[in-house]
């Protein structure tokens, strides 16, 4: 045993003893690696992609074990021309060693191992660049030897002693791409010497650093992309949605026939309708408003946003409806007040407790006249509901040099709720007929002082757009005869009943005083007596009232007087009279227009003026007296442009769709369950 290791002891020292001289007789130089002398680039001297080719000469040494047996040769397969694949070789490297160190740990067992790692930093090389190469090395091994380019541009020979198959690489993209290059050319080259010796094995393995030895080489950051796929938007400035929009009225949408005037002073003054929920109606009819949040239904809260939407749109009339008493007193005006309004409030008959109100700015009108109306008319028979109206006569002011006086033609501003019950059609018509009829006394009052009266009538009317009610108002004509009267409005379909109430003439009895023209029938009808006493009408008024049907019932406790009290009026011939008179089409004399179309520009979408639970739609309005061309008549008489009102903007309504989207009315932007109307007129003071 001992013999046996003297025996290793002295193979070895002769294998590191005649290696170098035999590597050295033996090695020869390929053509392909030499090359020039390395350039200088901005001062620092670079290779020009040099690498080291490692040539594995693999001999044909049989292994045998205990059993004698002959173990493989192992052999690597050459690289074929122009496809050279230096991942593939670099992978079966580690695999032949590692196969050759198990094949003669099997065959011997008491084999010496050492291991030697040397690290070596080649003075040309960049900083950190290193090539580390490992080797195992055995007796009877393969023996190995490295070639590297002649010249003066190597400064020593690495010695590969033990390598555990595995090379350390670096992870550089541009190093990555100079080592498939080099390895294509040194493949080549290498195909070129073996050519040279058919009788020998030659298995090249190309080790890269890189683009040269001595290149610095710079490997960039990886520059990942963002977590996001949308691109990095810069923080703006925060915008506001604006649900509603101002909406100026187009210019070439006037009429050709239209005289063009010289340019002449002109009051541009602005409207605003609004009914805002009184408090009291939202408490009794929770189910409405069910899918409100409960802090937009405080009254606190919905009062303050009422106040902060009247001061964004500073109107110069207000008229508004559903007006709880208590909170017109105590919230609403005293603070309307502060900015300058003069207010005019009429609470509804019976046991309700919200009213119509409507509000001017002092600085630019002056008060006329006013009329407040009351509905309730109980000796009719019909008009038993208990609604109200306000019509106020108001003069524009005008400021000249620091006088402020009354200058342009009048303007007469009604407000009015009408009765909601879809079924009541004809209430709706007599109380419309009242409002109609007490502006139609302010026009005529303004005639006979040689003044030309332009109107503005807003309400909550409880009528769809281009139905019977609204057609009436507009066009100035309505055939009623026969016609249902849950139709009127429209705010319902009844057609499925077998039966419903229909429309006769007469529409209201005479004791209510207005003719089918809707004008009061006597110019007295509404004369106060100015005499003090206790008598508030005239004689002719009272005479007017005996044939109606309350004063044709006989009272319970009347006592009996012969010839006094006895008598019954004979009413067959007045009636039949009156019945005669009055025809089966109403009209009116009032020239009214709508502001609002109805109709969402572009998309088509009807406009909503309420909405709740139910669903939303159009009741709110604002008319008005519009400029109209010169007929053929005035303008054979070269009469002056067309009087009235010219339309110059309003503000956009919204579509049920987009109503609900915010959770519906209320919400935390409008503070009522409808919308405000808010309309700018322009008007002509010359044409008084």
């Amino acid at each position: 045993m001992r013999r046996l290791h003297f025996r290793i002891m002295i193979g070895v020292l002769l294998f590191y003893a005649f290696y170098p001289l035999t590597w050295f007789l033996f090695r020869r130089p390929s053509e392909a690696l030499k090359r020039s002398v390395p350039q200088s680039v901005n001062g620092t001297t670079v290779w020009d992609g040099d690498t080291f080719t490692l040539r594995s000469i693999q001999s044909e040494t049989i292994m045998q074990d205990q059993s004698g047996e002959m173990k493989e040769r192992l052999k690597e397969p050459v690289p074929q021309e122009n496809t050279p694949s230096p991942n593939r070789d670099e992978e079966n490297l580690p695999a032949v060693l590692q196969k050759d160190m198990k094949n003669d740990a099997a065959a011997q067992t008491t084999d010496m191992q050492t291991t030697v790692e040397e690290e070596r930093e080649d003075p040309k090389m960049g900083d950190g660049e290193k090539v580390v190469l490992h080797d195992i090395m055995h007796d009877n091994q393969n023996e190995k030897e490295i070639s590297t380019s002649s010249g003066d541009n190597v400064d020593g020979i690495l010695k590969i002693l033990t390598l555990d198959g595995s090379m350390e690489k670096t992870n550089c993209p541009e190093q990555n791409r100079s080592k498939t290059e080099n390895r294509k050319e040194m493949l080549q080259a290498s195909d070129a010497d073996t050519s040279k010796s058919p009788d020998e094995c030659w298995d090249d393995y190309i080790v890269t650093t890189g683009p040269g030895l001595a290149q610095e080489v710079f490997c960039p950051q990886w520059s990942f992309p963002a977590a996001s796929y949308y691109t990095t938007v810069e923080p703006t400035v925060p915008f506001e949605v604006m649900w509603r929009v101002w909406e100026d009225v187009d210019a070439d949408s006037e009429s050709v026939l239209t005289p063009i005037t010289i340019k002449t002073a002109s009051l541009d003054f602005t409207v605003m309708s609004y009914n805002i929920l009184a408090q009291d109606l939202l408490e009794l009819n929770q189910h409405l408003y069910a899918h409100c949040p409960l802090e937009v239904l405080q009254w606190s809260y919905r009062c303050n946003l009422l106040l902060k939407e009247i001061e964004k749109w500073a109107p110069d009339i207000l008229c508004l409806q559903e007006v709880q008493e208590n909170h017109y007193h105590e919230h609403l005006h005293p603070v309307l007040s502060q900015r300058g309004y003069i207010c005019v409030y009429q609470r509804r008959t019976g046991t309700k407790t919200d009213g119509c109100a409507v509000c001017y700015q002092s600085s630019r009108f002056a008060e006329a006249a006013v009329s407040k109306l009351e509905f309730f008319r109980p000796e009719t028979g019909l008009l038993d509901r208990h609604n109200v109206g306000v019509v106020l006569l108001l003069r524009p002011l005008v400021t000249t040099e620091a006088e402020v006086k009354e200058a342009g033609p009048p303007l007469c501003v009604a407000n009015t709720h009408l009765l909601f019950n879809p079924r009541r059609g004809d209430v709706k018509l007599a109380q419309l007929a009242i409002m109609l009829a007490e502006i139609d006394a302010v026009i005529k009052s303004c005639k006979a002082r040689g003044e030309h009266c332009n109107v503005v009538f807003c309400g909550d009317f409880n009528s769809i757009p281009h139905l019977p009610l609204y057609q009436f108002i507009t066009t100035g004509e309505l055939s009623y005869q026969r016609m249902p009267t849950w139709m009127v409005s429209g705010q319902e379909d009844l057609s499925y009943k077998p039966s419903y109430h229909r429309l006769f003439a007469p529409l209201w009895p005479s004791c209510l005083g207005i003719s089918d023209t809707c004008q009061y029938t006597t110019d007295i009808n509404k004369t106060r007596s100015q005499n003090s006493g206790t008598r508030g009408y005239s004689h002719e008024f009272m005479l007017q009232l005996r044939f109606c049907p309350v004063a044709c019932v006989r009272p319970e406790n009347l006592v009996l007087i012969p010839g006094v009290t006895d008598i019954k009026p004979d009413t067959s011939e007045d009636a039949q009279s009156y019945e005669k008179r009055f025809r089966d089409c109403l009209k009116h004399q009032v020239d009214l227009e709508s502001v609002y179309k109805h109709v969402l520009p572009g998309s088509g979408f009807p406009e909503v003026t309420t909405l709740h639970s139910e669903g939303g739609t159009t009741v709110d309005y604002i008319f008005y007296s519009p400029k109209r061309p010169l007929t053929k008549k005035q303008r054979a008489y070269k009469t002056s442009g067309g009087k009235g009102l010219k339309l110059v903007g309003s503000l956009s309504l919204l579509s049920e769709d987009l109503l609900w989207s915010l959770n519906g009315l209320p919400n935390h932007i409008f503070p009522s369950d409808h919308l405000s109307l808010v309309a700018r007129f322009q008007l002509e003071l010359d044409d008084a």
